[in-house]
């Protein structure tokens, strides 16, 4: 790794600068700014209030930072603080954009968390870390302007480890991506399916690719469809061509320095159609004008919607202008007028070789240098073998309009969800070479062969394929590819989509004999990118059909090296017990000590539903933030939230009595028992208060390593406790990971010690299978029939552990975070831990028995009462239902009354509007008995009941609210 290291000899030691200097020098306005070391309580608040940097600090005097980090309201969402010893620092490689480092910290600590480009203050040192030899750059849409999918990076090797997970959420259709020089930049058009894609289209997005932050962001010309070759990076300048011009946007701020214009007289018109660079050159396809495309904002329609490329009727993508520019002065070199439209699907780049597509008239290439014809050819047997076109205008092919050609030195090959054939012609003169049946096949041109990756199996044997590049000799098969995502390459490994539920399939090519190496589960690569490779990483994302993976969004891997991923926990590395003594807080039948009422998860009470109520408290934190749903406890109420803070309220006045802190965000309430408060965090510790004080009594480390990464704009462990704690005679038990080829660790607790009873490291890397088919912690803990029960994730529905042992098993049964027992099952339903929020906390699905029934909540009927047995599709046979919202978030069974918290909509499109409300329904038919207005929407399984007959609702903008008998 190279450094550029200068000595700063006339300023003072950095770390004591003013926070307004260090911002100064830090040059960053978004990032990740690492303040370790340093025992100035305030630092890490004042560099998060003057930039938009979020701000990781890593000291000794962590309590004074948490607690001046919660009263200026910026702990959990800006602000994160960790103790630990200095020798080892708690980022992830390569995630920094900035350290600030005091005495004793490590100067190859800081560098390892630096990101390339990233600046570390060390004292009077300012340290820069270099690009890493081995890290490759995806320029193109299509990596090179060869079209070839295939990274030329060494470093991006499995095993593999989460680096980020980044928003947006989601993406409309199409989308583009390329990179350079640490960004990513990502195009989305305006084709969407369902209204959570709306905020993207249209869009230009620029995010850092070490740890995936929203840089800046800009409109593209409306209407324009990109799916196309007119967007390049470069270190310092994006290229992006759309029917105006080629506009140069400077990558660091997404302003335009300047522009590129067709000059008069030489096209149709102004529109690019197609763009590649080498050498200081800009190579374009310009033409007419094209027909403005209207939005598509729908929830019915799977899919782009975009019309066909096909003239005459559409001329997208098509001219008969070809222009080669010098970058540095901006005149025009060359230009090359066809007689013919030119597909820019069929243009490429390769050895000085410009390749240029008729249909049904002419392949040519043209000299790079000159813009002189090499050789044109019309031979019936390259037409034939190219062949017709496909609108490739459904899910299994994509909805696509991409590139049909790759080239390279000696061949020209036309492959794709629009081609019936794969055909191969020699370079140097167009003669035909070969052609074989592919159709719908995606090409990956490595140095040994041409890779075919096949939808499905063609005359009952595997359509992927292994060829020799020039004569078209099959020299393998193997597993085809699942459906529409466009194949890509690494070192090691070929990606498409594939296995179940659509995960990410891995193709193992670095043997004679390819084979299928596994799947990469959580997540499935977008139809239009695929897995993008560079930096020394992998980038999945954003998914465009709304049906996802268990992960979403924008998705980073990187390697895990040599990292042990099934290690086994210490306690004396892993256990902190102040110890002490503890008051009592006995826990009584009506009492509500933990997530949905018991370890059954029954979310039922005996306490009968009172006439009318009124809302008596509501307390309000410092900052909005998503709290979780309340447990109560002897007039006492608990809950945790986003920002990592346990508080303990008083239930009759909601006052606050006690707040405690931990280092991440806390998905699940507090679990009371024995006189202590145990909380699952984000930071991957689990905690155990004293429940009346909020004293620490012990904390474990679940997660195998002190390793933090951003996780959807937050900063989180990469094996964060998302299972909460369950409690169950006297042991504690949790769960500590999130992708499962991350790995999962299960713990039984001793709960009064925190000492290990037993753990297991092994279920998220099954022993008999690869280490990308396992258990993730999607999910809460559930009790049944002596085992414990969690959502696993896609290829994992449910994870079941013996409470005794912990030995796994793996079930299937739905999929989603939330957990029932449905017909003496467990079953997961719902959506997964860490979409948004606004999302994920409707319920999907649920069932509770009640005497000669059911309470069934189902999204079509809402909630009701049904027959205990289900119809022939099993869905329940309502014996009535209710729509008391349009969306439930969450459902309370009470011995007379059903209570249902949710959302209702009025309004399309901008004009939506949401109400939040609580109502009560009578069990014995339904009859709405009140009804109250809620501040924000509810959280999911937000509502409890107390022993004195309290209802109590947790809200998404960290409010609790308290309703009781007028």
């Amino acid at each position: 790794m190279k450094l550029v290291a200068a000595l700063l000899c006339l300023l003072p030691g950095t770390a004591q600068d003013p926070a307004d200097e260090l911002l100064k020098k830090i040059g960053a306005k978004r990032g990740i700014c690492a303040v370790v070391g340093v025992e100035r309580d305030a630092l890490p608040v004042e560099i998060a209030r003057g930039s938009g940097l979020l701000v990781f600090a890593q000291a000794s005097n962590v309590d004074a930072i948490r607690k001046a980090a919660d009263e200026a309201g910026l702990l959990g969402t800006r602000v994160w603080a960790e103790p630990g010893k200095l020798d080892h620092l708690h980022l992830a490689d390569n995630v920094a954009d900035a350290v600030i480092a005091g005495p004793g910290v490590s100067r190859a600590e800081v560098v390892r968390i630096l990101r390339p480009g990233g600046k570390g203050f060390l004292g009077r040192e300012e340290v820069t870390k270099a690009i890493p030899d081995g890290a490759d750059d995806w320029t193109h849409p299509y990596h090179g302007p060869d079209n070839n999918p295939q990274s030329k990076d060494r470093l991006a090797r499995g095993p593999f480890m989460t680096q980020f997970m980044a928003t947006p959420w989601y993406s409309s259709m199409p989308q583009q991506s390329v990179i350079s020089g640490g960004r990513i930049f990502k195009v989305f058009g305006n084709r969407t399916s369902a209204q959570p894609q709306w905020r993207v289209t249209d869009s230009l997005y620029c995010l850092s690719a070490w740890n995936g932050t929203t840089l800046w962001t800009r409109k593209l010309s409306p209407g324009f469809m990109i799916h196309r070759n007119t967007m390049i990076a470069t270190p310092d300048l994006l290229y992006l061509g759309d029917d105006v011009s080629c506009k140069r946007i400077d990558a660091a701020t997404g302003e335009v320095k300047d522009e590129i214009v067709v000059p008069d007289g030489l096209s149709d018109g102004p529109v690019w159609k197609w763009m590649a660079m080498d050498k200081g050159i800009l190579y374009a396809l310009v033409g007419e004008k094209e027909k403005s495309l209207e939005p598509v904002q729908t929830g019915a329609f799977r899919g782009a919607g975009w019309p066909w490329w096909k003239i005459p009727d559409y001329s997208f993508g098509f001219g008969r202008t070809v222009l080669a520019i010098d970058l540095a002065t901006k005149k025009v070199l060359w230009n090359h007028r066809a007689d013919d439209p030119i597909d820019a699907r069929a243009m490429g780049l390769s050895s000085g070789r410009l390749f240029i597509y008729s249909h049904k008239k002419s392949l040519g290439a043209l000299d790079a240098a000159s813009g002189k014809v090499l050789w044109k050819t019309s031979d019936e047997k390259v037409m034939a073998g190219i062949g017709e076109h496909d609108a490739a205008q459904h899910p299994m092919k994509g909805y696509l309009s991409a590139s049909y050609v790759k080239c390279s030195e000696k061949a020209v090959y036309f492959a794709g969800a629009m081609r019936a054939n794969i055909l191969a012609v020699s370079a140097e003169d167009g003669r035909f070479l070969w052609q074989l049946p592919g159709g719908n096949s995606q090409l990956v041109l490595r140095d040994d062969a041409v890779y075919s990756l096949g939808e499905g199996r063609i005359n009952g044997v595997e359509s992927s394929l292994k060829i020799q590049p020039l004569t078209g000799e099959i020299l393998a098969r193997f597993p085809s590819r699942d459906r529409c995502t466009r194949a890509t390459g690494s070192e090691q490994y070929i990606f498409t989509r594939g296995g179940q539920g659509g995960s990410t399939a891995v193709f193992d090519v670095q043997s004679a004999q390819p084979k299928k190496g596994g799947v990469i589960s959580p997540m499935r690569p977008a139809c239009h990118d695929g897995v993008v490779v560079a930096n020394g990483l992998f980038y999945w994302g954003p998914w465009m059909c709304r049906c996802d993976g268990t992960q979403i969004g924008i998705i980073s891997l990187a390697s895990g090296g040599s990292f042990d991923y099934a290690a086994e926990a210490k306690e004396s590395e892993r256990l902190v017990a102040p110890g002490g003594e503890i008051a009592a807080l006995p826990v009584a039948g009506e009492d509500w000590p933990t997530f949905r009422k018991d370890n059954a998860r029954s979310t039922r009470t005996s306490m009968s539903v009172p006439a009318q109520v009124a809302k008596k408290w509501e307390f309000s934190p410092r900052a909005p933030g998503v709290v979780t749903s309340p447990v109560a406890v002897r007039g006492r109420i608990f809950v945790a939230g986003a920002d990592g803070i346990v508080r303990s309220l008083d239930a009759a006045t909601g006052e606050e009595r006690w707040r405690a802190y931990t280092g991440g965000d806390v998905k699940y309430p507090p679990s009371i028992a024995n006189g202590r408060a145990y909380v699952g965090s984000g930071d991957g510790w689990v905690y155990c208060f004293e429940a009346t004080s909020g004293k620490l009594l012990w904390r474990f480390r679940a997660a195998p390593a002190e390793r933090t990464i951003p996780l959807y704009d937050v900063l989180s462990s990469t094996w964060p406790v998302g299972s909460g704690v369950l409690v169950e005679d006297g042991v504690a038990y949790a769960a500590a990971g999130n992708a499962n080829f991350d790995g999962t660790h299960v713990y039984a607790l001793d709960g009064g010690s925190g000492k290990i009873r037993w753990q297991n490291n092994t279920s998220g890397h099954l022993a008999d299978e690869r280490q990308d088919s396992g258990a993730g912690v999607q999910g809460h803990l559930l009790l049944h029939e002596g085992a414990l029960y969690m959502s696993g994730g896609n290829l994992v529905p449910l994870a079941r552990y013996e409470l005794g042992t912990g030995t796994f098993s793996r079930l299937a049964g739905g999929r989603g975070k939330d957990l029932f027992v449905i017909d003496g099952k467990v079953q997961a339903t719902g959506y997964a831990l860490y979409w948004r929020q606004e999302d994920a906390h409707f319920i999907a699905f649920a069932s509770f028995p009640v005497k000669d029934g059911l309470v069934a909540v189902t999204e079509a009927a809402g909630v009701g009462l049904a027959q205990p047995e289900r119809d022939a599709k099993g869905q329940p046979k309502f014996i009535w239902s209710a729509k008391a919202f349009m969306d439930i978030a969450a459902v309370v069974v009470a011995k007379d009354a059903i209570l249902v918290a949710g959302v209702d909509r009025t309004g399309t499109g901008d004009k939506v509007r949401s109400t939040a409300g609580i109502a009560a329904l009578a069990l014995d038919g339904g009859k709405v008995l009140w009804k109250h207005e809620l501040p924000a929407s509810p959280v999911g399984w937000g509502i409890a009941v107390d022993r004195d007959g309290r209802i109590l609702v947790s809200l998404q903008d960290g409010r609790v609210a308290c309703f009781a008998s007028e």
